[in-house]
């Protein structure tokens, strides 16, 4: 595929005046497989780059409907959709590691970041040499930046055994966590879907998110870490069921590969790792505070989860308050940022500051002036839609309509008819699964993808 023009490049330069972004093309042959847990046959350059038709609606989706709807949508349906999702240039190694832990999975989408979350959890029990939540989280930040760069468990507790400093770089891309606890750098990727309704990259961005200069003492963690009891458990809240389902599966391998490559090397404090599994659903209804009594009761050290923001937000206090760290591979809701968690939330996927300015940039490298924004009326859906809203208006691009939707609807129609009204250029989707439903409901209206 095609690296992002550099019009496109050079947007992204000039409407993130706080960040430091650099572009890096992805034209190599195995980067076609990236959606795709098996290789799938390429559609012709032609087909799977070229711009819709003049008359038609340029599409574009997030990370939350990134996935692949070959079996959802008649051939063609996606056919030049445009999406960013967080996540560096996945190498097939790693797919197929993936792929060992569970072999149907259709996509990777934050596997990397839950292999890397499970990793630095327990990179940071073996620094504190404790393993309770409190001791965890006050080396997160530590194990991730300002030390000698390890990519490997093995290798970087090695480093640790020595007596030294380490800066773990993982698979999903640099971690660097703040000190609110998120990534100081990240990778967005650009990808186009081909007429079999499945994506591939077109690149990847980088950049460096400034630290937060006003962090107050509820986002710090006060007195001496506890206790552990020496067998550090890991708790899992991800979507086995709910709109975010799709996430899960490669959610899950992530833990799971890392919970094995980390046994497979000593494990922690001399002790294998101890998982212990729950659902996070997706907020409706709401079984997540359950779930999390479970993990709490199975003494968890650190909770892998949730994946989506609104559930993540809805459980978070019982977590921290219990003095079990969290750290989340998929929320990017910027509530995180201020949120008084008493040190205790982590998370390695970026803020949607980071994918609304590439967003942006893209629909503004595409040539799009007039555009509609669509979302989830949830707080990964608002945070995630301002930000695109704001950058792509800095950089002079108009937003015609801007429409939010209760995921619980029975119908999208009247967001629909009234994006339609003002016959935008282009259509942010910012949505979960029932993107299933909203883009017949927008090729009924004749917004579809190049309709």
């Amino acid at each position: 595929m095609k690296p992002l023009n550099k019009n496109a490049r050079l947007g992204i330069v000039a409407i993130a005046s706080t960040l430091v972004l650099a572009a890096c093309g992805s034209n190599s042959d195995d980067n076609q497989a990236e959606s795709s847990a098996t290789p799938q046959p390429s559609t012709s350059d032609s087909a799977s780059t070229s711009a819709p038709a003049e008359t038609g609606r340029q599409l574009y989706f997030v990370d939350g409907n990134t996935a692949n709807y070959t079996d959802d949508f008649d051939p063609g349906t996606l056919e030049g959709v445009k999406a960013t999702y967080p996540g560096a240039e996945l190498g097939d190694d790693f797919k197929q590691r993936l792929l060992s832990v569970n072999k149907k999975l259709k996509d990777f989408t934050y596997g990397p970041e839950s292999y890397d979350a499970t990793i630095v959890a327990a990179l940071a029990a073996i620094a504190a040499d404790n393993d309770s939540g409190t001791a965890v989280g006050s080396k997160m930040q530590e194990v991730t930046a300002g030390g000698e760069k390890c990519t490997e468990f093995k290798a970087c507790a090695d480093l640790l055994a020595a007596g030294t400093d380490i800066d773990y770089d993982g698979v999903s891309g640099p971690i660097d966590l703040n000190s609110t606890g998120s990534p100081s750098a990240a990778t967005i990727g650009i990808f186009q879907y081909g007429a079999d309704n499945n994506y591939s990259p077109l690149d990847y961005i980088t950049g460096q998110i400034p630290d937060s200069t006003d962090v107050k003492p509820d986002q710090k963690i006060q007195g001496a870490p506890a206790k552990g009891d020496g067998v550090f458990t890991v708790g899992t809240l991800l979507p086995a069921s709910g709109d975010l389902a799709f996430l899960g599966p490669p959610e899950f391998a992530g833990v799971d590969l890392a919970v094995k490559d980390i046994n497979a090397a000593g494990g922690v404090l001399g002790k294998d790792v101890v998982q212990s599994k729950a659902d996070s659903g997706d907020g409706t209804p709401n079984i997540a505070p359950g779930e999390v009594d479970k993990l709490l009761a199975a003494k968890s050290d650190v909770i892998i989860g949730a994946a989506s923001s609104s559930v993540s937000l809805s459980v978070i206090d019982k977590i921290t308050q219990a003095g079990v760290a969290q750290i989340s591979p998929a929320n990017t809701s910027t509530a995180f940022d201020t949120y008084a968690d008493s040190g205790l939330y982590f998370r390695t996927a970026p803020s949607d500051v980071l994918q609304g300015q590439v967003m942006a940039s893209t629909v503004i490298g595409d040539g799009k002036q007039n555009i509609a924004i669509l979302a989830r009326q949830d707080s990964y859906g608002e945070a995630l839609a301002d930000n695109v809203k704001k950058f792509y208006e800095e950089a002079g691009g108009t937003v015609v309509s801007f429409q939010l939707y209760s995921p619980e609807a029975a119908n999208y129609n009247a967001e629909v008819q009234a994006i339609a009204a003002e016959d935008p250029d282009a259509i942010v989707l910012i949505a979960f699964d029932e993107t299933k439903k909203i883009v017949p409901a927008l090729i009924q209206a004749g917004l579809g993808q190049g309709s």
